[in-house]
């Protein structure tokens, strides 16, 4: 990920745990990517202007005065004809050492709804009104 002019840097975090780390931001979207003290973390979740990231490589030996910027995108990946049979590693990046995958760019999601507001969490939805019917027996 590039670096974009005039990112804004945080430096202070609200809280930390084993895999996550907690700061207060606005404008913030759900699995954007960032980095925490310079290692790749992605937004798991969003509540008013906490932002909880997890943190990939684990937090040991961050501080709180940690620098943290976000990328303004969430994790993508080039979708073409020659990913079939490929292995790539958690980045996208191929390590097998073949090609750079030349493609259309596909964002990966981890929810199914439109708008990754909290309002729109499907945690936050309603139950169904029918019964989900499933093949399964007691």
């Amino acid at each position: 990920m590039a670096s974009k002019a005039f990112q804004k840097i945080y430096t202070k975090l609200e809280s930390i745990t084993k895999a996550t780390v907690t700061l207060r931001s606005q404008g913030i979207t759900n699995d954007e990517l960032a980095t925490v003290d310079g290692r790749l973390s992605q937004v798991v979740k969003i509540k008013g202007d906490l932002i909880t990231l997890q943190v990939f490589g684990g937090t040991e030996g961050i501080p709180t005065d940690s620098e943290v910027i976000f990328f303004g995108e969430p994790p993508a990946l080039n979708v073409g004809e020659d990913l079939a049979g490929r292995f790539f590693n958690a980045f996208g990046d191929p390590i097998d050492k073949g090609p750079s995958v030349d493609g259309r760019k596909k964002i990966y999601r981890r929810t199914i709804c439109k708008s990754h507001t909290e309002e729109n969490n499907l945690l936050n939805s309603y139950p169904p009104v029918l019964p989900v019917l499933t093949s399964t027996t007691h």
